[in-house]
């Protein structure tokens, strides 16, 4: 035969003594902000020497054939006058920007996951015209 189990009680528990967050109610920051923009990302701000493109063609495709059913962003057209140098700072900053990983593969710049959006902010802001391409 098993021994009984003391039982727990399950009733209502006192509160705890303090809360550790009053203090931030007498700081004034007890409120979230209600407008869900305003978490938004803020914008792509550039310098005018930072800007590489002078309005030239780059097209934004989402693709997923042949990466395992992985969605990859491709960003090709680049202008041969841009440097290596270059297209490793733009990989960087825009890699850092978005928090995801990436690299260059045919002459084409990938991005993990589906960025089109930022992406096409980003290529404006450096000066290029990003055209959605594809599916």
């Amino acid at each position: 035969m098993s021994r009984k189990k003391e039982r727990l009680p399950t009733e209502s528990v006192e509160e705890f003594g303090s809360n550790p967050f009053d203090g931030l109610v007498s700081e004034g920051l007890n409120s979230l902000p209600t407008n869900p923009s305003s978490l938004a990302s803020p914008k792509v701000k550039v310098s005018s020497s930072d800007k590489l493109g002078k309005g030239e063609r780059l097209e934004v495709r989402r693709e997923k054939s042949g990466r395992g059913g992985k969605t990859v962003t491709t960003i090709k057209g680049f202008p041969s006058r841009i440097s290596q140098d270059d297209f490793k700072r733009m990989l960087k900053g825009l890699k850092s920007r978005l928090g995801t990983g990436g690299g260059w593969r045919d002459n084409q710049m990938e991005i993990q996951g589906d960025q089109r959006e930022v992406i096409c902010e980003w290529l404006s802001a450096l000066g290029f015209r990003p055209v959605l391409a594809g599916g």
